[in-house]
Parts: structure tokens; C-alpha cells; sequence
């Protein structure tokens, strides 16, 4: 799934493993690994981030909505960069990372 153009645009891809998903959500001038995010049944969230990376508010929310809407335990890992990226361009690519989050559920 993919949303989004230029150094904004996002994409995401799944793979099953086993009863699990893995997910891998990037994006931006420079796409990496910023952080990771395991969702299970029943609320628990283990998130390991890189400091100085944002991308954990990626990874925390998509590991959520995909494990509540598939009910399988689901990992995310997010690397989206842009150079020097305003508060403005962070908000773009955090609200391009939920849709593209969407497009990829609407998929599965």
C-alpha cells in the first residue's frame, strides 16, 4: 500500500508470519529502520524506538488498529525521514502514515 508523493509519500508492506504480521511502514527523503512496535490481544504494547527518531508514533498506532482489526498479534517497524522536517511536514507524514495504514488493512 502506498499514500502520499514525493518525500511525503508512505508505503507499507505485510507478511504473515505464521499467526503473526509483520509490518514494514517507510517513507520520506531517506527510509531506515526508526523504530518497532508489538501490539498483542488485549492491550499490551512493547515499542523500541531509536533516540532521536519520532517514528514510534507510527509504529505504536498502526501495530494497535492492525492487531484490533485482523485480531492477530502484529509487529511494526517504521523509518520515515525527511531532512530538517518542520512540525508541519512531521503532521503531513504522520497523517499519510494513517492513511496509508488504512489502505493496507482495506488489502488484507
Amino acid at each position: 500500500a502506498e499514500y502520499g508523493e514525493g518525500k511525503y509519500r508512505i508505503w507499507a508492506d505485510i507478511i504473515g508470519a505464521g499467526d503473526d504480521l509483520i509490518v514494514y511502514v517507510g517513507g520520506g527523503d531517506k527510509p531506515h529502520i526508526g523504530s518497532a512496535s508489538i501490539f498483542e490481544k488485549g492491550g499490551k504494547l512493547l515499542t523500541i524506538s531509536i533516540p532521536g527518531h519520532e517514528d514510534h508514533i507510527v509504529s505504536d498506532e498502526a501495530a494497535e488498529r492492525i492487531t484490533e482489526a485482523t485480531g492477530r498479534r502484529c509487529i511494526v517497524i517504521v523509518g520515515i525521514h525527511v531532512n530538517s522536517a518542520s512540525k508541519s511536514e512531521i503532521k503531513t507524514l504522520v497523517e499519510n502514515s494513517t492513511k496509508c495504514v488504512k489502505i493496507l488493512l482495506d488489502k488484507v
